[in-house]
């Protein structure tokens, strides 16, 4: 594989570019459907549409020609000036969401998104104190950092943010029961809400953790938690920027379970790529609030990202993709179950559409971050890019909606070659 005019480019162009994470090979420069090219031309299965973004693929013509029609229209307003298409993906977002939640906001990221839910949580509730999951994921602003993984990584840590064990399979107690394991974390809950009742805002949750594991929280945990919130008075948010707009094969993860939040955010697959996050609010919690506190962002309701969403939201529709994602998602279940049968190294598939994972088997790999690194760069080779987290431990599978059963045969038999190379 030539890298030759990737290596340039990093060598010169990291002169000037802030690194604010680790960046990787390779330097991308056309996309196309599920796959990408770099500057040496090489080509790759984009195995995460950008980051979870990209609802339809690269260059999907459709929202291309949705983009060029309302950029000759209008793109951007003030803070104070609203347009029909914002109007129209309000109406929208009330239509895939249940039917309390009917008030949306949108913003531009899903830390934002985050940000804002909390903000109005504390300014309905007239507390401070925030309840998150131990291992969820919301952000790297500094407010939604200092929820993300229990704040551990937040700095300074914000006072009054407090974290809680959800239960999952991959962090389960050993010698106890799934369901015994569920009344533990049920009642390490209960324990702190109540200590915490009357500073406590809002308990935020991914019904479907996503950096912290690719796990679905279960139903019982999360109608735990709802009914722990009512009776303290404490709004419940779900964070629905990974596993939301259609990607488990319902609109939102929270309809699986049948727990209705106060509050739910939104991001990632409903942009396609471009920035646009929204938070959706029960219309019982919001009234008398509206008008009450400032605007959040200088990009709050822009008639671009209020079109983008219509626009996926109808394409959804029209493809009957909900239908579609839940099939396709078994289909990359039992292909990640029949690798992980192929080799001991890889265990725990799991998912829900497509949304799926797996581990390295940290009984077998000492330094799981290193073999991980290893592993990506073998699948590059094979013309594949996929990501890690948990520090290496976890792949994370989030393709495109329409990723077709050749593609994943693809994906499949790169995952194999690759891990047997190593």
């Amino acid at each position: 594989m030539d890298l030759s005019n990737t290596n340039m480019i990093m060598a010169t162009g990291m002169e000037y570019l802030f690194e604010a994470t680790h960046y990787d090979f390779p330097v991308i420069e056309y996309g196309r459907g599920s796959k990408v090219w770099d500057v040496d031309g090489n080509e790759y299965f984009d195995l995460n549409a950008g980051q979870f973004c990209l609802t339809f693929g690269h260059n999907y013509e459709p929202f291309i020609e949705c983009i060029n029609k309302q950029m000759k229209r209008i793109w951007h307003t003030n803070t104070a000036t609203l347009t029909p298409e914002v109007f129209e993906a309000a109406k929208k977002m009330a239509e895939i969401n249940a039917n309390k939640l009917t008030k949306t906001m949108f913003l531009s990221t899903g830390s934002e998104a985050n940000e804002s839910a909390l903000r109005y949580a504390k300014f309905i509730t007239k507390r401070s104190g925030v309840v998150s999951i131990s291992a969820g994921y919301h952000g790297l602003t500094l407010g939604s950092q200092s929820i993300t993984f229990g704040g551990k990584w937040a700095l300074p840590n914000i006072s009054n943010a407090y974290s809680v064990t959800a239960p999952d399979y991959i962090h389960s107690e050993k010698n106890v029961s799934m369901e015994e394991y569920i009344d533990n974390c049920i009642a390490e809950a209960k324990e702190l809400v109540f200590q915490k009742r009357e500073e406590l805002a809002a308990f935020i949750m991914e019904p479907i953790i996503g950096a912290g594991g690719m796990v679905e929280v279960p139903a019982r945990y999360m109608k735990a938690i709802r009914n722990l919130c009512d009776e303290y008075g404490i709004l419940l948010i779900f964070d629905e920027c990974q596993c939301g707009f259609g990607r488990t094969g319902e609109w939102f993860s929270y309809q699986r379970a049948g727990v209705v939040p106060d509050i739910v955010t939104t991001a990632k697959a409903m942009g396609m790529g471009i920035a646009v996050s929204a938070v959706t609010f029960k219309d019982s919690i919001i009234k008398g609030v509206e008008g009450k506190v400032t605007n959040f962002s200088s990009h709050q309701n822009d008639p671009l990202s209020a079109a983008v969403v219509c626009f996926v939201i109808d394409e959804i529709r029209k493809k009957n993709l909900l239908k579609r994602n839940k099939e396709m998602g078994e289909y990359l279940m039992d292909a990640i179950r029949k690798i992980c049968e192929k080799t001991e190294y890889l265990i725990d598939a799991r998912g829900v559409g497509l949304m799926c994972g797996f581990d390295l088997n940290d009984s077998l790999i000492d330094d799981c971050k290193t073999f991980s690194n290893r592993f990506i760069k073998k699948m590059q080779e094979n013309g594949i890019l996929i990501q890690s987290t948990r520090n290496g431990k976890t792949f994370r599978l989030l393709p495109n909606y329409l990723i077709t059963k050749a593609e994943i045969d693809y994906i499949s038999n790169g995952i194999i070659k690759s891990i047997l190379s190593m």
